[in-house]
C-alpha cells in the first residue's frame, strides 16, 4: 500500500474513533456512525490527509449487507406480496423529488440546466456525475451537491427519527444480539465476485445482502458482534466526511447552503409521500419515511437497522430506487442536456 494511501486511511480511522467516543460519551443516536462522519468532516477542511480507497470501504459494505440480510424472516416474504403498491409510491416519490430539487437547484441556486437536473436525482451518485458532464453540466458541482445531500440525510434523518418516535431499547434493536452464524462473512468475497459478474446495483453491499437473506430464510440469520457492527459504521461513516478532503472551506459554505435548502426540499417530498404510502397501505409512518429518504442505499440501511426499522424492506426499496433511475435516466440525457 503506498504510504499517502495508508496516512489518509489511519487518519480516518483514529479520526472517526476520536469522533465516535465523543458523539457516544454525548448520547447522539448513531454515534459510530455520525461521529466518525463530522469529525473527518470537520478535519478534511483544516488539511489534515484522510480518505478509504473504494475496495476497503467496498468490504465493509459487504459486511453491513451481511448483518442487514440476518434481519430477514419468513414475514418479509409474507410482506412482499405488497411491495408492488410500495414500489409504485416509491416511484412517483423519487419523480416529485427530482423535480422539487431541479427546480430548487436552478431557480434559487443559479445552476445550469444540466448541472441542476443531475445535482437532483436522489442516487447513482457516479452515474450523475458522468452522465451530468457529458451533458455539459458542472461535474464539481454535481459531484458536492451529491456528497452534501447524502451528509445533510446521514446527519439530520437519525436526530429528527428520536425526536418524533421512540427508539429501541437494547433488548429488541438488533445491533444488541449475540453474535452468530460468523461464518456467512466468509461469503462477502464469492457474492461481489458474483454480483459484479451480474452487474447488480452496488454488487458489494447487493450481493452480500442477498446471501445473508437467503441464509436467514433457511434459518441461518446472522448476528455480528458489537465491535464489527462498529468498525462497520465508523468505516462508513468516516468515508462519507473524508469525501470532502481536497475541497475550499467557501466552496463548501456557498454550495452547503444550497445542499441544505435542496436537502429540506427532498426531505419535505419524502415526508409527503411517506404519508402518502402510510394512508395508502397501512405500512408504519417510520419504515415509509425512511424508505422515501433520499440517501444512499448503505447509509440507509445502517440508519434503519440502527433505528430498529425493518431494514429489509427499506434496502430492498431503495435498491429499487438506484436501480430504476440506472436505467431510466440515461434516456432523459438529452431532455436535460445544456
Amino acid at each position: 500500500m503506498h504510504f499517502s494511501v495508508l496516512l489518509k486511511l489511519l487518519n480516518t480511522l483514529w479520526v472517526g474513533l476520536a469522533g465516535g467516543l465523543i458523539f457516544y460519551w454525548l448520547n447522539v443516536p448513531l454515534a459510530w456512525m455520525l461521529g466518525p462522519l463530522v469529525a473527518n468532516l470537520l478535519v478534511s477542511l483544516t488539511g489534515l490527509p484522510v480518505g478509504i480507497k473504494p475496495r476497503l470501504r467496498g468490504w465493509f459494505l459487504g459486511s453491513l449487507g451481511v448483518i442487514l440480510g440476518g434481519q430477514a424472516s419468513q414475514d418479509t416474504l409474507a410482506q412482499a406480496s405488497n411491495w408492488p403498491a410500495s414500489l409504485a409510491i416509491l416511484s412517483f416519490g423519487v419523480v416529485l423529488i427530482i423535480l422539487g430539487v431541479a427546480f430548487y437547484f436552478r431557480k434559487v441556486a443559479g445552476f445550469d440546466k444540466a448541472s441542476s437536473w443531475f445535482s437532483a436525482v436522489p442516487g447513482a451518485m457516479t452515474s450523475m456525475i458522468m452522465m451530468g458532464g457529458q451533458a455539459g453540466g458542472d461535474e464539481r458541482k454535481i459531484t458536492l451537491a451529491h456528497a452534501l445531500r447524502l451528509t445533510f440525510v446521514v446527519l439530520l434523518v437519525p436526530s429528527l427519527f428520536w425526536f418524533f418516535f421512540t427508539p429501541p431499547d437494547a433488548a429488541s434493536n438488533p445491533l444488541f444480539q449475540e453474535p452468530d452464524n460468523l461464518w456467512l462473512l466468509l461469503g462477502i468475497a464469492p457474492a461481489w465476485w458474483l454480483g459484479k459478474r451480474l452487474r447488480l446495483p452496488t454488487p458489494e453491499f447487493t450481493a452480500p445482502l442477498f446471501m445473508s437473506v437467503a441464509a436467514a430464510l433457511s434459518g441461518h440469520a446472522f448476528a455480528g458482534p458489537q465491535v464489527l457492527v462498529a468498525a462497520t459504521f465508523l468505516v462508513l461513516g468516516g468515508s462519507i466526511g473524508a469525501r470532502f478532503y481536497g475541497t475550499r472551506l467557501q466552496e463548501i459554505l456557498w454550495l452547503g447552503k444550497h445542499a441544505l435548502g435542496a436537502t429540506l426540499v427532498a426531505l419535505s417530498l419524502a415526508a409527503f409521500t411517506a404519508a402518502i404510502m402510510y394512508w395508502l397501505l397501512e405500512i408504519p409512518f417510520a419504515t415509509a419515511l425512511l424508505t422515501m429518504t433520499p440517501g444512499g442505499v448503505g447509509e440507509m440501511a445502517m440508519v434503519a437497522l440502527a433505528l430498529g426499522v425493518d431494514p429489509v424492506f427499506i434496502a430492498a426499496h431503495h435498491l429499487f430506487r438506484i436501480l430504476a433511475l440506472m436505467l431510466l435516466i440515461p434516456f432523459l440525457v438529452p431532455f436535460w442536456s445544456n
